[in-house]
């Protein structure tokens, strides 16, 4: 029953939130440089996210707009193949980080999104992993 309940206010609370945040003098455009925070926090180089990157990544995702944006370039950087495996990983950290420190709508994305962390990704992200380190 509670499980049913909680499930219950969430849907009017997302539903409260659509409506509220289409009214035009709510709407907020993302930051410019936001963008590049995240492509930089997933970039293929082989050191990790810097924390202070994340937090702003974090904050940022309490934005309606800011969070889309984030979550759509989540998105791709989870869906490369090949080299770019570090962009699957410092998805997956980044992600990891947003359930902790982000916005409740990051949650619920990843609930949308869950395909798309499946077995199969992390699997390919494992062999992309393996095969470059025995190339080396």
């Amino acid at each position: 029953m509670k499980k049913a309940f909680d499930q219950t206010v969430r849907d009017l609370k997302r539903e409260v939130n659509k409506k509220v945040l289409k009214v035009p003098g709510i709407e907020q455009k993302p930051a410019p440089n936001l963008k590049y925070s995240i492509l930089d926090a997933t970039s293929n180089e082989p050191w990790g996210p810097h924390g202070s990157l994340l937090a702003d990544i974090a904050q940022a995702s309490r934005n309606h707009y800011e969070c889309q944006m984030i979550m759509n370039v989540i998105w791709k950087r989870i869906n490369d193949t090949g080299k770019n495996w570090r962009h699957v990983y410092k998805g997956l950290i980044v992600l990891e980080y947003l359930v902790a420190h982000g916005s409740e709508r990051v949650i619920d994305d990843i609930k949308e999104h869950s395909y798309q962390i499946s077995q199969s990704v992390l699997l390919k992200l494992f062999f992309l992993i393996k095969v470059e380190s025995t190339m080396t």
